[in-house]
């Protein structure tokens, strides 16, 4: 029986993921996994692509490799990763978390960090298209994904909502953010597409 949580951070990159992982971790006095840092440090990887100029995660290893350090923990577990839902089982019953930013706040984050425009736009569409969330939610199921709008929110603010879910304050809760809906009120979805096709 597991005694500690294992608790899932995901969202697009530059959402804050790592800042709120690592003062979570230090609040609950658990331990960080930061799945970037585990895949480099023990080269995880099946390849490289090219045309993105990233590294092709192994998937497969990395699930393993978790699954490891998850089985040999005694405190809490913070994974934190976009593709956490890929290698943290559900049978592990975890809490999930789904940080979320605006889309116009995201892109200028993404900028300063000096990704390239074509992996700037990607992470955006991904961010408007919902897909952590959805890939959160198909994994995990509704009931157990939290989604927290952290734009103009301080490290310590975000780390205050994902407390409140684990300590039963608040109810976890999916769907709370629409971005495309946005997009379209403010009569800027055209704009949008227009700049996707140019991926």
């Amino acid at each position: 029986m597991v005694e500690f949580r294992v608790i899932v951070i995901t969202g697009t990159p530059g959402v804050g993921k790592t800042a709120v992982s690592e003062e979570l971790a230090n609040r609950l006095k658990g331990l960080h996994l930061s799945l970037g840092d585990l895949v480099i440090k023990e080269n995880l990887v099946s390849g490289f692509d090219g045309d993105r100029r990233t590294l092709i995660v192994d998937l497969k290893r990395l699930s393993k490799r978790v699954r490891s350090i998850i089985g040999k923990a005694s405190q809490d577990v913070v994974v934190e990763g976009h593709y956490a839902p890929d290698v943290v089982s559900n049978s592990l019953a975890p809490y999930v978390f789904v940080l979320r930013r605006d889309p116009d706040d995201l892109r200028v984050k993404l900028e300063d960090r000096g990704f390239e425009e074509r992996k700037v736009l990607e992470n955006v569409a991904s961010e408007i298209l919902d897909v952590c969330l959805i890939d959160a939610v198909s994994k995990y199921g509704s009931d157990l994904v939290d989604e927290i709008d952290v734009t103009g929110m301080s490290i310590e603010e975000a780390v205050e909502e994902v407390l409140g879910v684990l300590m039963g304050r608040k109810e976890a809760k999916a769907g709370k953010v629409d971005w495309l809906g946005r997009l379209e009120e403010d009569g800027r979805l055209g704009n949008f597409l227009n700049e996707l096709n140019r991926l």
